[in-house]
């Protein structure tokens, strides 16, 4: 089987950083299969890049390599582990990152160690720092890090490099605090964790908890600022035109919806915004 490759990057489409990325890794492994994930994620989003993570890699086959590159320390160099929590730039709020390749059970994951690899981190997962520059581009830039290192080295991974030759392992890395949702009394408290292109609402909440919580799916109240939705529905056609719904999506979360319309803008929803369940 061909080696597959996966990219989430905040670069977008309109320069040419993706595309040169691909070259470099071709360079490396002609025959790999590159599937790009999104490269829409918010600039310097580290907690949307993990959630995206997270709810693609399951879907790949064993030993897919993951590249994330949502990297807001890029630039300030690389850091010995053992000074990354000291070390730091001119900018006192800046902790200079590693680079980092974290191999699960099935799947390898490459990107910074700035909390974007948390859906990797499995009780038998291992990380490693980016260090052996045999596996970088021979110059380094101080602002293009996905071509320069992230890219070569899940180029050089693909082709059978093992994770211990990249570098030393890293004991502790970053862990991103993703957004869980509580219960408090009756009332399930959640928040809008995504929005897609078309409107769309995803929250924290899984369908999961959703059971575990309530009785009947018919009987929940879904809270989004002023608005009210009564039941979850199994399809948007159960709704009116331009009427708000709430269902289970793909990801196995609740999504709030506006048939045939946006939810974002009809219920003027931001990612971070609370939503509560409760029953009606």
């Amino acid at each position: 089987m061909r080696p597959v490759i996966t990219l989430i990057t905040d670069f977008g489409l309109d320069d040419p950083f993706v595309g040169i990325m691909k070259g470099v890794i071709l360079n490396i492994v002609p025959d790999a299969q590159i599937v790009d994930i999104t490269h829409n994620i918010e600039p310097q989003n580290i907690t949307q890049a993990a959630l995206t993570l997270n709810a693609t890699y399951p879907w790949f086959p064993r030993k897919t390599i993951h590249v994330v590159v949502v990297d807001p320390g890029v630039g300030g160099g690389f850091a010995p582990q053992s000074k990354v929590s000291t070390k730091k730039t001119r900018d006192p709020g800046l902790v200079i990152r590693r680079a980092m390749v974290v191999q699960s059970k099935f799947q390898t994951f490459v990107g910074p160690d700035n909390g974007v690899l948390t859906p990797a981190f499995y009780p038998d997962s291992k990380a490693y720092e980016i260090t052996n520059k045999k596996y970088f581009l021979k110059k380094v830039s101080n602002t293009f890090h996905g071509r320069d290192v992230f890219a070569p080295c899940a180029g050089w991974l693909a082709s059978g490099v093992q994770p211990a030759k990249i570098g030393p392992r890293v004991l502790k890395p970053v862990h991103q605090d993703l957004p869980k949702p509580q219960l408090k009394g009756a009332t399930l408290h959640g928040e809008i964790i995504h929005i897609d292109r078309f409107g769309n609402l995803t929250t924290n909440i899984p369908e999961e908890l959703i059971h575990e919580t309530f009785i009947s799916s018919d009987t929940i109240k879904v809270q989004i600022g002023k608005h009210s939705i009564d039941g979850l529905v199994t399809g948007y056609y159960q709704m009116k035109p331009g009427q708000a719904g709430a269902i289970i999506n793909s990801w196995n979360h609740l999504e709030i919806f506006c048939r045939e319309n946006n939810a974002q803008k009809k219920l003027k929803a931001r990612v971070g915004q609370s939503v509560t369940l409760k029953t009606s």
